[in-house]
């Protein structure tokens, strides 16, 4: 299996620019099983204020033509595609982790449970969270999703566990500082992808450079709790797997 894990800028608010960021990385990696990104890329994590009346400029669901754009991507290019963002569905919005398969297929969309997506102050009837664990089969292998802050709650990890992932999808967005990473972050994570399976992928974005407290990026495979490989915090980069059925 082919994964290429891409920690790439994801500007703010500027949806068609990151779009144009994805058809690029996967027009330079194709075919792929997966190609991901971290959370909600497509828009931007800090794209919504939380106000129902201006947030609805970067509303996403699945007949609109970004997606379906995405879709025909994944198709083009032989590469399927893990990409975060935000869903307003039906009235509510929910932070999500899209799966794609290089058919153009979805094969998920997992929405984010643990709450820190959102400011604290989010009206509860339109900013949600989701109820059901993220999974799906893939080549006879069972492939989980975490969004950021459920890999640090505890009953949504146990939830997961239950389904006895082989991988775990791990994109975020985290603003530590570079000597936090470097000191504190980088094995935390670590120790904590253990406790989801034996195979994890960790996707961050990267921020603009004015941003302040901005995300670093950076992109890990670990293997047992354990990093095996991984990029370079603060610069943009893919780190492509390959994954044999023995490993």
């Amino acid at each position: 299996m082919l994964i290429t894990l891409a920690s790439a800028v994801s500007a703010t608010g500027q949806i068609l620019r990151n779009l144009k960021q994805i058809e690029k990385i996967l027009s330079e990696h194709p075919d792929q099983d997966f190609v991901l990104f971290g959370e909600a890329f497509i828009q931007g994590f800090n794209s919504l204020n939380f106000d129902s009346d201006q947030d609805r400029q970067f509303a996403l669901d699945h007949d609109c033509e970004i997606l379906q754009r995405l879709q025909s991507l994944a198709k083009t290019y032989n590469s399927g595609l893990g990409v975060g963002y935000l869903r307003f569905h039906n009235e509510v919005w929910t932070s999500n982790y899209l799966v794609i398969s290089k058919q153009g297929e979805i094969l998920l969309d997992y929405a984010r449970m643990s709450p820190g997506w959102k400011l604290p102050e989010a009206d509860p009837l339109v900013y949600h969270e989701g109820k059901q664990s993220g999974i799906f089969s893939y080549q006879g292998k069972q492939i989980g999703v975490l969004l950021c802050g459920d890999g640090w709650t505890n009953d949504v990890v146990s939830a997961l566990k239950t389904q006895r992932p082989d991988f775990v999808f791990w994109p975020v967005y985290v603003c530590f500082s570079l000597p936090q990473w470097l000191q504190e972050q980088v094995e935390a994570y670590a120790v904590q992808a253990k406790n989801f399976a034996r195979h994890v992928f960790l996707i961050n974005n990267l921020d603009e450079p004015d941003t302040a407290y901005p995300s670093l990026g950076g992109a890990f495979y670990y293997r047992n709790g354990q990093i095996h490989d991984q990029l370079a915090l603060n610069k943009e980069g893919c780190l492509t797997l390959q994954l044999d059925d023995e490993s």
